[in-house]
C-alpha cells in the first residue's frame, strides 16, 4: 500500500475531534483517591506494553520522532501517538510516515520475517498441550538460538513492565478500602507475575466498587494473522451508581428475553439473567488498545471462555465517553441529515440505549 501523504494535508488528525471528558470525584472517600492515583501510573504502562506489541519498531520511531521539534515532526508524532504506531486507522493501516513498512498482521506477537503458512505448519507438528499454549491469548512466538519457534510467555517477554505494574496494582490495593477492589488489584498483580490471568478475570465479574479498573491483555484485534494473543490495555473509570442502578430492569429482563427465542429451548441459555452484569462508568484514563484511534462507547469483557461459562460477561457503559460522542458527533449530523422536526427526537438517551442494546 503506498504512504499517504496525511501530514501534509493534516488530515490524519483532523478527523478526530478533541474534546474534554471528566468525572465527578467529589463521593471518593480519600483512599481511594490515592488509589486511583496508582492505577492511572499502572495504565501508563500498559501504553507502553501495547506499542511494543504492534510492531518491533515502534520504541526506535518514537525515540526519533521525540527529538524531531519541526513542525512536520510534531505533527507526525501526534499522529502516531493518536494511532499508536506510524499507520492510519482509519485508512486501512496505510503508513503516514516515510520508510516505514506495511503494517504487520502478526503485530509483534511473531517473528517478522514468519509466514503464516510457516507457523500454521509448527502448530500442526505440536502436542495438543503444547497448542494449547501457543495459541493461548497470553504468549507470544519467537525462535530460539536454533531458530525453531518457541512460545513465550507474556510474564517473560515482557517482565520488566509487568513487575513494576503488578507492584503499582498491590500499592492501589493497600489504599483502597473496598474489599472487591483489593482482590481483583492483588489477583490480577499476581497474573501479571504468573501468566494465569483466570482468577483475576473471575475477581474483574465480581467486583463492586467506586473505581472499576480494567488492566491487562484483552481484545485480539491487533492480531490480525489469527487473532490468538491478547493486546494491553487499560481503563481507569468511577461507577455511575444511579446510572448502574436504574440499568438493573435491563438486566431484569434478558431471561425473558431469552426464553423467547424461537429456536429449540436447548440451545437457550438459562442463567443469562443472572450471568450479564451492567456497569455505567465515566473514564478516568484509557491506555494501549483501549486508546489508539476512534474510542470505544462501550465493552463486554472477559474473552475467557471458561469465565464466560461460570461467571457470564460484564457489561461496560462509558458514559461520559457516549456523551462526548453525542454532542461532538451524532448531533451536528443529525443537524444536516434530519428535517427540523425529526431533529427534537434525538437524545442522549436513546443514543445510549441504543448501545446498550447493541
Amino acid at each position: 500500500m503506498a504512504d499517504l501523504n496525511i501530514i501534509d494535508r493534516a488530515a490524519i488528525t483532523d478527523r478526530f475531534a478533541p474534546v474534554e471528558i471528566g468525572a465527578d470525584l467529589s463521593t471518593l472517600a480519600e483512599p481511594e483517591r490515592r488509589a486511583l492515583v496508582r492505577l492511572v501510573e499502572a495504565a501508563r504502562i500498559m501504553d507502553a506494553l501495547f506499542l511494543r506489541q504492534v510492531w518491533a519498531g515502534t520504541d526506535t520511531l518514537l525515540q526519533r520522532l521525540a527529538r524531531d521539534t519541526s513542525g512536520r515532526g510534531r505533527a507526525q508524532l501526534r499522529a502516531f501517538l493518536l494511532n499508536k504506531g506510524p499507520w492510519s486507522r482509519l485508512d486501512a493501516n496505510a503508513p503516514f510516515i516515510p520508510g516505514v513498512p506495511p503494517k504487520p498482521h502478526g503485530a509483534n506477537f511473531y517473528p517478522a520475517a514468519a509466514t503464516k503458512r510457516d507457523i500454521q505448519g509448527w502448530l500442526d507438528s505440536l502436542s495438543d498441550g503444547e497448542r494449547r499454549v501457543a495459541t493461548g491469548f497470553f504468549t507470544v512466538i519467537r525462535r530460539d538460538p536454533a531458530g525453531r519457534f518457541i512460545a513465550v510467555p507474556y510474564s517473560q517477554e515482557y517482565q520488566q513492565e509487568l513487575a513494576l505494574a503488578a507492584s503499582l496494582l498491590r500499592e492501589a490495593a493497600t489504599l483502597t478500602r473496598e474489599p472487591s477492589l483489593q482482590h481483583y488489584l492483588r489477583t490480577r498483580a499476581e497474573a501479571f507475575l504468573s501468566n494465569d490471568y483466570y482468577a483475576s478475570d473471575v475477581a474483574w465479574m465480581e467486583l463492586d466498587a467506586a473505581i472499576e479498573p480494567t488492566i491487562g491483555p484483552y481484545e485480539v484485534y491487533e492480531d490480525e494473522l489469527f487473532n490468538f494473543k491478547a493486546a494491553f490495555e487499560a481503563f481507569i473509570t468511577v461507577r455511575d451508581a444511579d446510572e448502574t442502578a436504574r440499568l438493573r430492569t435491563f438486566s431484569s429482563h434478558l431471561q425473558a428475553l431469552e426464553d423467547a427465542l424461537p429456536i429449540d429451548p436447548r440451545y437457550r441459555n438459562p442463567r443469562v439473567g443472572s450471568l450479564t452484569p451492567i456497569r455505567v462508568v465515566n473514564v478516568i484514563f484509557t491506555a494501549g488498545d483501549a486508546n489508539r484511534g476512534v474510542q470505544t462507547a462501550a465493552f463486554n469483557l472477559p474473552n475467557d471462555e471458561r469465565v464466560i461459562r461460570e461467571k457470564g460477561s460484564k457489561s461496560v457503559m462509558l458514559r461520559n465517553v457516549q456523551e462526548a460522542k453525542f454532542r461532538i458527533v451524532l448531533e451536528p449530523i443529525a443537524r444536516r441529515a434530519l428535517t427540523p422536526s425529526a431533529q427534537a427526537a434525538v437524545s442522549f438517551d436513546a443514543f445510549f440505549t441504543h448501545i446498550l442494546l447493541h
